[in-house]
Formats: structure tokens, sequence, C-alpha cells
């Protein structure tokens, strides 16, 4: 018979990822060199910045991770683009603009990501009818080293390869820098409303191709929905820097950082009474009281949406079409109360949810055939998180949801295969021509699209 402390201890060493080799290159040339060397530095290679992703997309098992984090620079500015290498942050870029009285056209929901992150992969965004959809649809040229090590660019003269690269999760090569398009900073105004459940999915048709940003917070548990959108118009009054840093702070610090220290307060009578208590009132303040006028640039001085291994909001994001949207409401609703009174296990933040336009961009966009809607669920517990993930993937795959790669916890290749249909065929044969011994390809993404 074998010794089991041997055999236990095998199991565990099998069980544990072997460590990858960390390259951090500072030029072009040096992320050539790490793609050329195969010797030196093994496959996959996978460019990382924030570390953002809620899944494994970014994650390489023995093989090379490349730290962006050092290509920070901004390598060209006017009035109307701005080129950056893929390394820079979100936040330090609109900073910089905003001291110019410049704005980029789109945004994301998390100010930690790279720039080169966000254009590579899936992101979230209120647009209004003058913004671009997300921020790599803004994108009018990208400058990537091939997983052959050489380098290529490419602009608005070869449309069909600016839209394979967009939201390309790093298959295609390693993007080194980007242009997007700029605008002088341009103002909306902000309308709140508050209702049940059942009023917002009659809402939903109107919402899908209204003009205005949608942006909504659910409280299941509550049956409460506030809703924010964003009209584009020069706003009577000049948008105060001040209150947008106040909602920040009490959305992405004070309820977060509350609520999760509540869940010691013994018994549910009293514990959830309270957590779901806090949540509406923050929300009915900051959605209704407090913001009435806003700016791209402006949305973005906030601190306190962290990312990576720091933050402590975890966060996975189903997108919906907006004609199953309403049912899927429904659904999300009962399975948390469900879940909850079955496994004992019930997110403790509101979930938001962003319309997204349709988004034609990029060939992996999951509003690319009509706008969208994007359920993210929010948590500040771990304990019985991906459980509730796992569970709730079947039933956002019955409404017709789309996972979004680096986004999307708990969902299934034969789910991103029916999402994407013909569109993640063409991906994954071009893919192979870019990269037909696998440099860039990791398990996770190997597993899931191919």
């Amino acid at each position: 018979m074998p010794d089991l402390a041997r055999l236990t201890g095998r199991l565990r060493k099998l069980e544990l990822p072997a460590e990858p080799l960390r390259a951090r290159p500072r030029n072009m040339d040096q992320i050539a060199d790490v793609l050329q060397n195969r010797k030196r530095f093994p496959s996959p290679v996978r460019p990382q910045g924030a570390n953002s992703s809620a899944t494994r997309c970014a994650k390489v098992h023995g093989g090379t991770a490349l730290d962006m984090s050092a290509l920070n620079r901004i390598l060209h500015l006017d009035r109307r683009t701005v080129t950056v290498e893929a390394g820079i942050r979100l936040r330090d870029l609109v900073r910089i603009l905003a001291d110019r009285n410049l704005e980029l056209l789109a945004t994301d929901d998390q100010l930690d990501r790279s720039v080169g992150g966000i254009v590579s992969s899936g992101s979230l965004f209120s647009s209004t009818a003058m913004d671009e959809p997300n921020l790599a649809a803004s994108v009018c040229a990208i400058r990537l080293v091939t997983p052959r090590g050489r380098a290529l660019n490419f602009n608005t003269e070869k449309p069909e390869m600016l839209q394979l690269l967009r939201q390309s999760y790093g298959l295609m090569g390693i993007v080194y820098s980007v242009t997007l398009r700029v605008r002088k900073q341009t103002l909306y105004t902000v309308r709140h409303g508050k209702m049940g459940f059942a009023e917002l999915a009659k809402l939903v048709p109107q919402l899908a191709n209204a003009k205005a940003g949608v942006k909504i917070y659910l409280l299941p548990f509550r049956n409460r929905a506030f809703i924010e959108l964003r009209d584009a118009s020069m706003a009577a009054r000049p948008p105060r820097t001040a209150i947008w840093k106040l909602g920040d702070w009490l959305t992405n610090k004070l309820l977060p950082d509350l609520v999760h220290l509540l869940r010691r307060v013994p018994g549910r009578r009293l514990r959830d009474p309270l957590i779901d208590g806090f949540s509406e009132a923050t929300q009915a303040l900051v959605n209704t009281r407090l913001v009435d006028a806003g700016s791209n640039a402006m949305e973005q001085t906030g601190k306190f949406r962290r990312v990576g291994a720091d933050a402590r909001i975890q966060q996975s994001t189903w997108a919906f079409p907006a004609r199953d949207f309403g049912a899927a409401l429904y659904s999300y609703r009962e399975y948390c109360q469900r879940h909850y009174k079955t496994q004992g296990f019930r997110c403790n933040l509101p979930a938001v949810v962003h319309r997204l336009r349709q988004d034609q961009h990029a060939l992996l966009s999951p509003s690319f055939d009509g706008p969208a809607f994007a359920l993210s669920i929010r948590t500040t517990v771990t304990a019985g998180w991906d459980d509730f993930l796992i569970d709730f993937a079947a039933i956002a795959a019955h409404f017709g949801g789309i996972p979004i790669l680096n986004q999307t916890r708990g969902f299934t290749p034969a789910q991103a295969t029916r999402a994407y249909g013909e569109r993640l065929v063409k991906f994954k044969a071009l893919r192979q021509q870019m990269d037909p011994q696998d440099r860039l390809l990791n398990q996770f993404l190997a597993e899931h699209i191919g």
C-alpha cells in the first residue's frame, strides 16, 4: 500500500502552478527579443497590465509573463489623437488629457487598467450618442509585435485588421502602442430614477436604443433598481469635482468596507437588513441627490475603483442581448433569492448594469449583433462566490448570455461558441494563421476558444 503522506505530497505538487518567468520590457525591441527567444522565454507569453481580469486569460503556467508596466509613455499628443504605450494606466492618461482640456471618446469603469489591456479586451462604459461604445472603438492605429517577433503597424487604411486586433485578448500579437481619438472636454447632464424590477423590465426596449448613456444599480433583495441616464448636453452649470469624488468614495470605498465588516454580524435577520439598508441609502444619495452633471474626464477623477490583487470588490460580468435582458432580470433576482435560501451565499453589493451600444469595431465585441446590457455581479465575500457564478452561468446561457473572456467567471467553451458563433470561428482561424505555434495561447484561452 503506497505511503499516504507521500502520495498526498505528490498530488499537492501537481496542483501547484509552475511559476512563470517574468520579463519587463522597456521598448519594442525587448518585446521582440522575448518572442524570438523561445529557449530563454518559454511559451506561452502573455502580456500583463494591471492584472484586472476576473478570469485566467492573462495567466501562464510555466510560461512567460510579460509585465507591460514600464511601457507607460505618451508618444504623441495633439488636439485630435493621442498615441501611448500599452502599459500606461487609464487614470494617468485621463489626468494628462484633462490638464489640456481634452478627454477620451470613451473610458472604462476600472481606472487602474492599462490602456493596452482595455483596448485588447472587453470593457464597460455607459456611452452616450456622442461617445464611442468603448475605448477599443476609438483606436485608429495599433503598433504590435507579432508572435514571430516582427513589428507591424495597422491604421484605418486597414479596417479589417483593426477590427481583428481590437478586443483580441493579446492573441494576435503583443500591443506596443495605440493611437486613440480625443476631443475637447464635453459635458453631460445626469438624470436619475428609482423603480422595481418589473417596471425596469418594461423599460428595457426603450433603454436599449436610448441616446443617453445608461447605468443601473440592482438590489435584488429589495426589488430596487436605480437608473442613471447621461445625456450629451452643455450642462446648466459646470460639474463639481468634489461631488464626483464624494460619490466615488461612498460607492467604491465606504459601502464595500462597511458591508464587508457587517458579514461578522451574527444572524441573517439582523445582518441582511443592515446590508441592504446601507446599500439602498448609498445608491439613493449618490444617484438622486448628488451628481447632476459631468464629463468623461470628470468621471475618471475617482481613486477608489481598484483592480488587481489589492481590490476588495470581486466582479463577474455577463452581457445579454437587449431583447432578452428583461426576462434575464427576473431570473437574476429569483436566482439570488433561491441560491441564498438553499446555499446560504449572497452578494453583499449591488449589481451594476451598463447598456452597451451596438459595436462592430471589434470581431469579438459582445454587442456586435445589437445593443446589449452587461450585468456585473459584485461582492466582497469570496466564500461561496465561485459556486454562485458557476450556477448562474447556466441561467445566463438560457437567456442568450454572452461571456466576456476577461470578465466572466464560470462560463464554458460551449457557451462561448454559442454566443459568438461564426465570428469566433473566423477569429480562431485568423489566430492560427498569425500564431501557428501557439506562442501566445495560454491554457485558459486554449480551453475556452481554441
